[in-house]
């Protein structure tokens, strides 16, 4: 019986652990782009050890006290670095916890049914996996929608400075007049201008939130305006053309490759359906598995060799633009 447990617990996990792999669009690498966080990494390097110094103390000074000592180690830093990409609304020190509590408890019913110290450990760490899943589902779509809202931000942007507009005032309109995520965060830009806050830091801190390359080239027109002048509406309507057809060559890329992610789902669906099929038409023929210690192992192997082929799928459909 114990066995039996054990089999559906690895079953469980293997396929929502697939299925998030290959879930997860290329998207998700936008808070990762090498060449974003290279970019980013340099305007900070423009800003004298005083700006560098305040940036760092506002984002200590929005977490509190436990928070503050919990991202002191670097691991705990990148779980609160995306739970304030996901925009989830509770607060990191909450979440912590409660996923903690859900590992433990997790953890403590495997022990209490019997299971080995080491399928115990796994499962516990299994719940932060899970958390590290949701997380990047709820980043991935977030970057998306703003970036979708981009555009016509900086159209808003644009034609309030070409009526005289300051561009702290454009930042307001764009937070009252669009959707949340975009909205949100140029209303809080605009909170930190008027606050007295550098432009370059406000822009930076906006970008650290929302790190895609679209942000990405509206930091650098704004930022570039700020230090040589120009005519930064001018720049913004190209910087919002550019966005506009690279959106667009991303939805054709992948409507050209819905093929090949359907093809994707039915290889690394197709063993459990025939697991579930046998199960129905002749149960007895699946016994062995999880009545015998060997088939415990054969099972784990194969869901880790399919985990990684489905992730290794992952890399050959899915194409960034």
């Amino acid at each position: 019986m114990q066995d039996l447990w054990m089999f559906f617990i690895l079953l469980f996990l293997s396929v929502f652990f697939i299925s998030q792999a290959l879930i997860l669009p290329a998207a998700g690498r936008k808070a990762k782009h090498s060449e974003l966080v290279k970019r980013l990494e340099a305007s900070r390097s423009k800003l004298d050890s005083k700006s560098r110094s305040l940036l760092n103390e506002q984002y200590l000074k929005g977490l509190t006290p436990f928070e503050r000592s919990l991202v002191k180690l670097p691991i705990i830093a990148r779980l609160q670095k995306s739970v304030e990409l996901a925009g989830v609304n509770s607060s990191f020190g909450n979440l912590f916890i409660v996923t903690l509590i859900i590992s433990i408890a997790f953890g403590l019913f495997l022990l209490l049914i019997g299971a080995q110290w080491y399928l115990t450990i796994a499962a516990m760490a299994s719940v932060w996996v899970v958390l590290h899943f949701h997380l990047q589902q709820k980043i991935v779509k977030r970057l998306n929608k703003f970036e979708e809202q981009l555009p016509e931000a900086l159209d808003i942007i644009r034609r309030m400075l070409q009526a005289g507009k300051p561009l702290n005032q454009t930042f307001h309109e764009v937070g009252m007049e669009m959707d949340a995520p975009i909205s949100e965060e140029f209303e809080n830009t605009f909170n930190l201008l008027n606050y007295g806050y550098d432009l370059r830091l406000a822009i930076l801190q906006m970008a650290d939130r929302v790190p895609t390359v679209s942000m990405l080239a509206f930091s650098s027109a704004v930022m570039l305006q700020k230090e040589t002048g120009g005519n930064l509406s001018e720049n913004l309507e190209k910087v919002s053309a550019v966005l506009r057809s690279r959106f667009k060559l991303a939805r054709k890329i992948r409507t050209l490759s819905a093929e090949s992610r359907l093809s994707a789902w039915i290889l690394v669906l197709a063993p459990f359906g025939l697991f579930l099929g046998l199960t129905f038409l002749n149960p007895e023929y699946l016994d062995p598995l999880y009545d015998d210690p060997a088939g415990i192992k054969m099972v784990s192997i194969g869901a880790v060799s399919l985990f990684l082929g489905s992730v290794w799928i992952k890399k050959i459909i899915n194409f960034e633009v």
